[in-house]
């Protein structure tokens, strides 16, 4: 089972890119804190209206799964390791194996 997936390349950090997504177009920044050695993604709308800041990108971990907010994607988005190999996201991994996938299939 393959999900769609929001690339992601690391080395570009920090940079920003427009997702289209099932409801609407979105800008997704993507960067790195090497404070606490974590990657993030700040997401905003289409016209760069900030919606969330700073969400970590944690392996098996849904985006934004603990705020409620109607201007978020409808998607599930979840970094996944679709290989198996992973245990958690870092710089050889995230956009190689670890995807942040669109939690779509059950929907088709």
């Amino acid at each position: 089972m393959v999900h769609d997936y929001i690339p992601v390349d690391v080395d570009s950090m920090p940079y920003t890119q427009s997702v289209q997504l099932a409801d609407n177009e979105y800008e997704f920044t993507f960067y790195y804190n090497e404070i606490d050695d974590n990657y993030y993604v700040d997401v905003a709308d289409y016209d760069g209206n900030l919606i969330v800041p700073s969400e970590p990108i944690l392996l098996n971990q849904a985006l934004w799964r603990s705020i409620n907010n109607e201007d978020l994607p409808i998607e599930t988005i979840i970094p996944l390791d679709e290989s198996g190999i992973a245990t958690e996201v870092n710089a050889d991994n995230l956009g190689v194996t670890v995807q942040l996938c669109i939690d779509d299939i059950g929907d088709e």
